[in-house]
Formats: structure tokens, C-alpha cells, sequence
């Protein structure tokens, strides 16, 4: 890996032995950043990702919470799982 992380160096290696504990979640899940959607300054309180595949791109939007209407998965969570920081729509 070309760049690790410098900020929060204890989380990460706590991190690291969360997925050393769990190895079979090692390819289920994958720690994420939200640096780019803090670049958007995206309001996770008003918005919500929603991602659809288009060949070998996931592209994602950025839309108001009350307007997904759909069945969806939930991608990423916010820290405590109390909030869904971006889905999926669900396959019908």
C-alpha cells in the first residue's frame, strides 16, 4: 500500500485487530473514508448515497433522504449503525 494512514493511528491498528480477530470478515468489509464526501460537505442528515453498477463503474448520487423511496441496502453505516450513510437499491 502506497499511502497508509497518518491521522488516527490508534484507531487504525485497533481496526487492524478487529479484522486479525475476525478473519472472515476480512472480505466482506473494508474500512472507509468519508474524505470525499466531507470535500461535498454532503449532510448525511439530509442525504443519503444511493450507488448503481454500470459496467466495471459504481457510480453514486447524492440525494435527499425523503426521496428514495425504494428497497435498498444498506452499504455504509455511520459509526454506531444508527444511520445509513449510503445504499444500494435492492436487486428485484
Amino acid at each position: 500500500m502506497t499511502c497508509m494512514p497518518t491521522e488516527d493511528v490508534e484507531f487504525h491498528e485497533a481496526i487492524k485487530e478487529v479484522f486479525r480477530r475476525y478473519p472472515e470478515a476480512q472480505s466482506k468489509y473494508a474500512l472507509s473514508s468519508l474524505a470525499l464526501e466531507n470535500e461535498m460537505k454532503i449532510d448525511f442528515s439530509q442525504k443519503v448515497g444511493v450507488s448503481r453498477v454500470e459496467g466495471d463503474s459504481i457510480i453514486t448520487e447524492f440525494k435527499d433522504r425523503e426521496s428514495v423511496v425504494r428497497m435498498q441496502l444498506c452499504l455504509k453505516w455511520n459509526f454506531d449503525y444508527s444511520e445509513c450513510l449510503h445504499w444500494i437499491e435492492a436487486p428485484e
